[in-house]
């Protein structure tokens, strides 16, 4: 075997000595550094995450806040208009049953200045209102009643549905309003031709005067 193989060549620098103790904390190359990164860029990753999340929760609530409020304003208006319009029908209701009221009594007086005409007797409807049958001028002329007016007509005679004086003939709302007008016509005529009145315009002569 040759020795010369052994042996350095000239140029050749001799290999350092090293403990065995050395091999175990070797430095990493930088290539394996730059494929793991430090445990501070790592943290400062995770501190970025977490502000961007939470920068995106802040504008998540932020709009839900702004459509919260939004839709409580629809909800204050709609509570606003549905105020007004139960105020409004209530004020109309009132109106309607003044006017109810005040038509039956001008019907309870009409009764009384034609007390040997003027009859009642239960509604053909079955229910608890009345008929009121009046004859003025010639003419039959009827009124159904609701029950709640009957104190009025306390005055008015009551009779059954099969008496003669409660036999309809058949005349309607607007026929009995042409039967109004004529009989008012008639007591007009009839205040002028005594003096004891000025000339008395109907409805329609006062609306196209």
């Amino acid at each position: 075997m040759s020795t010369t193989a052994n042996r350095l060549h000239r140029n050749q620098e001799p290999e350092p000595v090293r403990p065995w103790f050395a091999r175990l904390f070797r430095r990493p190359s930088r290539e394996a550094l730059a494929a793991e990164p430090s445990p501070y860029a790592k943290a400062g990753r995770m501190a970025a995450e977490g502000f961007a999340s939470g920068i995106r929760q802040a504008d998540e609530l932020r709009a839900a806040r702004e459509e919260a409020a939004r839709w409580k304003r629809h909800a204050d208006s709609f509570e606003k208009d549905l105020r007004e319009t139960t105020n409004a029908l209530a004020d109309r209701t009132q109106e309607r049953d003044d006017a109810y009221e005040e038509c039956a009594q001008l019907l309870a007086w009409i009764a009384a200045l034609h007390p040997a005409t003027a009859v009642i007797t239960p509604a053909y409807d079955g229910e608890d209102s009345q008929d009121l049958y009046v004859v003025a001028g010639g003419w039959q002329m009827r009124w159904t009643l609701a029950a709640e007016y009957a104190g009025l007509f306390r005055h008015v005679t009551p009779v059954d549905v099969t008496d003669v004086r409660t036999q309809w003939d058949g005349h309607g709302s607007m026929q009995r309003g042409e039967r109004i007008r004529n009989h008012v016509r008639l007591l007009a005529l009839a205040a002028i031709g005594d003096g004891s009145s000025t000339a008395v315009m109907t409805g329609s002569e006062v609306r196209s005067a």
